[in-house]
């Protein structure tokens, strides 16, 4: 019995991290495809979310309002002091958020949560695949939450018309919440 729940806890870490990785600098095995604008709008076309007038988000729209410090951090890090931008400014090729927001995942937050292959002790560097090795647990769950939080910006964009100014106007009215709940407490605790 002990001999098979240690066998079992040996396929259970095998499965939470692999020790394959690329020969270039790539982080994973993720394909990022650039939006058509990129390539003077000849370039890939199934990446194009249809352009609509706005649909008002459904009231079960957990899929991006989970996201919020995820919403918070791309657009303080990445959009305005890399680029300078909002995420209105995306309004005319959303595409272009998308793109911007996978390439903040795969170059900034897989790096930051996960082992360099000199620390994994991988000698399998001539294996063409990589999966992302994380460090810790809490890593691969950080990892993991980006990627669905990308999921859920392109989905949401899907569903309202390629509008990005939601995502702006989410952000402000999730600071005017946070700060009339800290006046509230503040006013109570006096």
């Amino acid at each position: 019995m002990l001999r098979t729940y240690g066998m079992a806890l040996r396929s259970v870490s095998r499965t939470l991290c692999t020790t394959r990785t690329a020969q270039s600098k790539t982080v994973s095995s993720r394909i990022i495809v650039p939006p058509a604008s990129h390539f003077n709008n000849q370039g890939p076309q199934f990446n194009r979310i249809p352009r609509d007038k706005y649909k008002q988000l459904p009231d079960d729209s957990d899929y991006i309002e989970k996201f919020y410090d995820e919403l918070q951090l791309f657009s303080q890090d990445f959009l305005e002091k890399q680029l300078h931008k909002k995420y209105t400014d995306f309004e005319e090729c959303p595409e272009e958020l998308v793109f911007q927001l996978d390439q903040f995942i795969e170059l900034q937050i897989i790096p930051r949560y996960s082992k360099p292959v000199k620390e994994t002790g991988d000698n399998h560097a001539a294996f063409p695949l990589r999966s992302i090795q994380c460090k810790t647990i809490s890593d691969k769950i950080v990892i993991e939450r980006y990627l669905d939080f990308a999921k859920g910006v392109k989905l949401t964009l899907m569903l309202n018309g390629g509008h990005t100014f939601i995502f702006d106007v989410l952000l402000q009215a999730k600071s005017v919440f946070d700060n009339m709940e800290r006046s509230k407490n503040e006013g109570q605790s006096s």
